[in-house]
């Protein structure tokens, strides 16, 4: 009897795409379209499903709480935090397609630490202040590139 039952849910294709998206969250956290985006070839290369089966596992997920876009975009803040600017975070969350009163939420918070995070990865990189202006433009570019904001950088950069 309990052997039928295992058959029959490896036999179900949504059981098994729920199975393969609980497999991801598992690993880490993942904002609500990125795991659609992971586990849509599963679903339409191997399950024969459609996209609207990623989204109803997925908003299943979500409303028994194992997806969660607040606990993603705070797993990813922390994560991203020491070597990026607000502005790289914030383009990257947008970019995963996290609501922007999420993004704002936790940019919001990191105002505070901003300064103190661009001076340690500058500091990182670079062992003095540029000596010339061509190297002042190859710090500042380095800087912007890691997200951070001109007036920070001009703060730390002078």
């Amino acid at each position: 009897m309990k052997m039928q039952l295992m058959k029959m849910q490896a036999n179900d294709p949504l059981k098994r795409l729920k199975n393969r998206a609980l497999y991801y969250l598992a690993k880490r956290e993942y904002g609500f379209v990125e795991l659609i985006n992971k586990i849509k070839s599963f679903a339409t290369d191997e399950l024969n499903l459609n996209l609207d089966s990623c989204y109803q596992i997925v908003e299943e997920l979500k409303t028994k709480g194992l997806q969660s876009d607040y606990r993603f975009c705070e797993s990813f803040v922390n994560s991203k935090k020491r070597k990026f600017g607000l502005q790289k975070i914030s383009y990257e969350l947008k970019q995963k397609e996290i609501d922007n009163f999420l993004i704002e939420e936790f940019i919001d918070a990191l105002k505070d630490e901003e300064y103190e995070s661009a001076r340690l990865v500058w500091k990182k990189k670079y062992t003095s202040l540029p000596s010339d202006l061509n190297e002042k433009n190859k710090q500042i570019k380095f800087m912007q590139n890691r997200g951070f904001s001109f007036d920070t950088i001009k703060k730390i950069i002078k």
